[in-house]
């Protein structure tokens, strides 16, 4: 049976892919598995009789129909197709599918299509605001300069698409501080050439550089090797605290975009919830959060998550880490107070 289905590809082989790739080996498709993370890539080839492992997504990618992304979202799926060695779309053959199981927006599966057609959509968000800044730099008319360069030979979609909203002065804006300090991260490691990596690696953005395995060095460990002769509070519950108000600043400013922008934050909900999205605070907090609009302060526990979270941002000082999201979150939060 194996013979006449169709070849696949699998990328991403963790909690939910390892499962689905199994499946289609046990329902008689010829499945090449392909992980960043060496184990995984065993279990796979080991555990499942028949199935094939690749050492490269571009390896999986060779004779087959379908090539299956399963991995967490684009920011894993952009180098895993397009990596100029390892990339598997310069082995896909003629009229093979591209199956996205990832966390992507829309957006992404059309910037995938022209991606296939040589167009780099990051360079050109970047050139569609790099050009549009010196337009008004310049003095020039910047809605003429818009048309004319729409216009020419020099036009991509993205500035076509990107440009109107920085023309439009009434265009809706709303503040999405913990996405973008959450993006920022993941183009910093990008930018090291972690790409291909699995997202663990976003560790080494916190450590020195010489200490990008700390985490697994200190299993069974209680010593301070970054700050060894620094006095601090930091404990598990401090880091609790930390990530409980993360979490809530993250419900706050999903679900307000979420009605901003006229998405049912019910289905919302149902959806995250039973997905890679869900969180302990989102079960216990969504309805409270819904019923005073989307801010923390009026929530019932609001003041002691507040209260907890700048504590424990202030006892991490000591240690000179850096809390991207943690100080993000408590200026959220108490940008939320101020305006109501």
């Amino acid at each position: 049976m194996a013979s006449q289905s169709p070849k696949i590809a699998f990328a991403g082989l963790g909690a939910m892919g390892y499962g689905m790739a199994a499946h289609l080996v046990k329902s008689g498709f010829a499945v090449t598995g392909f992980d960043v993370y060496q184990p995984a890539l065993d279990r796979f080839s080991q555990e499942v009789e028949g199935a094939l492992a690749a050492k490269t997504p571009r390896e999986a990618a060779q004779d087959v129909d379908f090539f299956i992304c399963m991995v967490a979202n684009s920011v894993q799926a952009t180098p895993l197709l397009f990596d100029g060695e390892t990339g598997a779309v310069k082995e896909l053959k003629e009229n093979a599918t591209i199956i996205m199981y990832s966390t992507v927006a829309p957006a992404y599966i059309e910037e995938i299509q022209r991606r296939l057609k040589d167009i780099f959509a990051g360079i050109h968000i970047a050139m569609a605001n790099e050009a549009m800044g010196l337009a008004a730099a310049a003095g020039l008319d910047t809605k003429d300069a818009y048309e004319k360069l729409k216009g020419s030979e020099a036009s991509s979609w993205m500035f076509e698409n990107r440009v109107p909203p920085m023309l439009d002065s009434n265009s809706p804006r709303f503040p999405l501080p913990l996405l973008s300090t959450a993006e920022q991260l993941y183009l910093t490691a990008i930018s090291n050439g972690w790409g291909a990596e699995d997202d663990c690696v976003l560790v080494r953005l916190y450590l020195p550089p010489d200490q990008g395995d700390l985490v697994v060095r200190q299993v069974g460990t209680k010593s301070s090797p970054t700050a060894p002769n620094v006095s601090h509070n930091v404990s598990w519950e401090t880091i609790r605290d930390i990530m409980i108000g993360v979490h809530v600043a993250a419900i706050t400013e999903a679900m307000g975009f979420c009605e901003h922008i006229g998405i049912d934050v019910a289905l919302m909900y149902d959806v995250v919830n039973n997905a890679a999205g869900n969180s302990r605070m989102l079960e216990s907090c969504f309805r409270g959060l819904k019923k005073q609009g989307w801010r923390v302060w009026g929530l019932e526990e609001s003041n002691g998550i507040v209260d907890r979270l700048a504590k424990a941002v202030d006892d991490v000082c000591p240690l000179q880490y850096p809390l991207f999201l943690g100080s993000a979150a408590l200026q959220e939060l108490w940008r939320q107070r101020r305006t109501g």
